[in-house]
């Protein structure tokens, strides 16, 4: 258990904490589950040789680490210093990740649309934003910009969302923005202008060829969207009641707590349902191995 205090305690009796204990323990685990299937899906298939699929694989592979990570250090927080920094760092990177899946989208209609030819190195630039992005959101409480201290569920650690009465107030409701309402502008102008080009230029077989993909990306980041939101929405809240009024005039309720960090929790198993039934690569890589696991037997025997 942590030794500091927390701020959110009185959400939560024993027996509902219990219960969100056990509804989170449940959803990360599928979550991890399906979304280690869902990256080796496109690391030990022929995806893996896709540019595309291959960044794809570096945000399923963010959001089951950062499970992993839950599993490891929840309830056993001594400083929120390091395990704060941690979840947002990677939390960052997870969001970072998505939003670059939507930029790449948009790049590659770009470059097809005006006949360039798609430049390989633009794909680790990607991830080297994504990192960059989560250590310049992530490092500023390390510096005294905002603090780290027990998030709503009191047993793990987040960026505090009660402001100082100071003028870092300021800085940490710009980094909030940052996290959030610019990511989420990202995806959703990235993806708009995306399917304007690929509807512009039919005619292109290149176009043509990459619009399925473009349609899977698009469920997905409508999928995470709708599951982030509930929590946005109730950080948003404390950030800017105590922003305009100085305190909380109406604090959230411990059930709505729990249930958007239960759909925030299970987030990338829907992220990894949703590309099993609407990616056709990954749905064919599925069909295979499962064809391939029910004839070994069969095999075997006439061996």
């Amino acid at each position: 258990m942590s030794h500091e205090h927390c701020n959110w305690d009185y959400l939560f009796d024993k027996a509902n904490f219990a219960e969100l204990q056990n509804g989170l323990y449940m959803t990360e685990l599928v979550s991890t589950v399906l979304s280690i299937i869902a990256s080796l899906m496109g690391l030990l298939t022929n995806l893996r040789f896709d540019l595309s699929y291959r960044n794809l694989i570096y945000f399923t592979m963010a959001t089951g680490l950062r499970r992993v990570i839950y599993y490891l250090i929840s309830g056993s927080i001594e400083s929120c210093n390091y395990v704060g920094w941690w979840n947002t760092f990677i939390s960052v990177y997870e969001v970072e990740c998505l939003t670059h899946v939507c930029i790449e989208r948009y790049v590659v209609a770009k470059y097809i649309n005006n006949g360039w030819s798609i430049i390989k190195w633009h794909y680790p630039m990607y991830q080297v934003l994504c990192v960059l992005f989560a250590c310049l959101y992530s490092f500023p409480p390390l510096f005294g910009i905002g603090n780290y201290s027990l998030d709503f569920t009191c047993d793990t650690c987040a960026f505090n969302m009660e402001l100082p009465d100071s003028w870092m107030k300021y800085a940490i409701v710009v980094i909030f923005l940052l996290r959030s309402v610019k990511s989420t502008s990202f995806m959703i102008v990235m993806l708009y202008w995306t399917r304007k080009l690929e509807i512009f230029n039919t005619r292109s077989v290149k176009m043509a060829e990459q619009a399925p993909f473009t349609q899977s990306v698009i469920a997905i980041t409508v999928v995470n969207l709708m599951c982030w939101l509930p929590l946005a929405l109730l950080r948003g809240w404390v950030v800017f009641t105590n922003l305009i009024y100085g305190y909380m005039p109406m604090a959230p309720s411990g059930e709505q707590v729990k249930w958007a960090l239960w759909l925030s929790s299970i987030a990338p198993a829907f992220t990894a349902a949703t590309l099993f039934v609407a990616d056709k690569g990954i749905r064919e890589n599925i069909t295979n191995i499962y064809q391939g696991l029910r004839e070994y037997p069969t095999k075997n025997k006439n061996m």
